[in-house]
């Protein structure tokens, strides 16, 4: 997407660490950003750090709730019109390591993160497939989503490699409508979403906000900063937006450690091998028009 002035984002999570960071820099950019949030006293701090911009709104948002989710994409329209880019940012974890989580713990986590995430596509495509105007998706996973994490982060990283594997599959979708697809996986991030992930619960289930704060992850990058990335990214209709250089090497071992797995010599039955290929054919061309995307 090569132009961001005069037009519309939507972002949950929106009132704090990477998501305000990405409504900031979309702000810089000439965007009007609806800023959706599960807590009220994160979208306060929104409203302050922003100084009650006009080109800002702000929704009350639990990314779980279907039906609010739609009267949200409603809300949007109706404020600003067409939504050209979609951040569906909303990430929450828990303690249990993954061998000890139950079902409260899974469905926490995955409803959130993976179901949050579909609510958002499923509530906001039809509109930005049907405007015609192009646009962009930013699905926010992480470097979890890439690499193998601590068992204590297990249940996240299911939820994250998802995000992850649906946005490759989304990205080829969208190609005819002119809406790029980025996954953003970011490393240490000055954000709230790991350590305050009891209080996000609490409101969640319960319905109540916190009586208490968290502080911010010491000395992660700068939320504005990985807006701006985001920011390139969208410009640039990468698919992979990757902030924090220093998982480099892990990553690369981790996919030659992959490929090392793979048999060098085998044979192939015939009609099965004639299927691949032709599978492996329609990803490509798929891959092309949406590598070509220019709105």
């Amino acid at each position: 997407m090569r132009s961001f002035e005069g037009k519309n984002a939507f972002i949950t999570g929106g009132a704090s660490g990477i998501g305000l960071g990405m409504a900031r820099a979309l702000l810089d950019r000439g965007m009007k950003v609806i800023i959706a949030d599960l807590l009220r006293e994160h979208l306060d701090e929104a409203r302050s750090v922003l100084r009650a911009d006009d080109r800002v709104h702000l929704i009350q948002l639990n990314v779980v709730d279907r039906d609010a989710m739609a009267a949200a994409a409603q809300e949007a329209q109706r404020v600003f019109g067409n939504v050209h880019v979609l951040c569906n940012n909303v990430g929450v974890s828990q303690r249990k390591p993954i061998d000890e989580a139950g079902y409260a713990d899974w469905d926490y986590v995955l409803n959130t993160n993976v179901g949050g995430t579909v609510n958002g596509l499923v509530s906001f495509l039809p509109g930005m497939k049907a405007h015609g105007e192009g646009g962009h998706v930013v699905n926010t996973s992480s470097m979890a989503g890439m690499i193998p994490v601590p068992a204590f982060a297990g249940v996240y990283a299911a939820s994250k490699y998802a995000i992850r594997g649906l946005s490759e599959s989304l990205r080829l979708a969208l190609a005819p409508y002119r809406i790029g697809v980025s996954v953003l996986c970011p490393g240490m991030t000055r954000t709230r979403a790991m350590t305050a992930g009891d209080l996000y619960r609490q409101a969640h289930e319960a319905g109540e906000q916190p009586s208490e704060r968290r502080d911010t992850i010491a000395h992660g990058m700068d939320p504005y900063e990985l807006g701006g990335i985001v920011c390139a990214a969208i410009e640039q209709n990468q698919p992979y937006i990757f902030p924090h250089g220093e998982f480099r090497d892990e990553v690369k071992g981790y996919f030659d450690a992959m490929l090392a797995a793979f048999p060098e010599e085998y044979e192939i039955d015939p009609a099965r091998k004639a299927g691949e290929e032709r599978r492996a054919q329609m990803t490509a061309v798929a891959q092309a028009a949406a590598d070509s995307i220019e709105a």
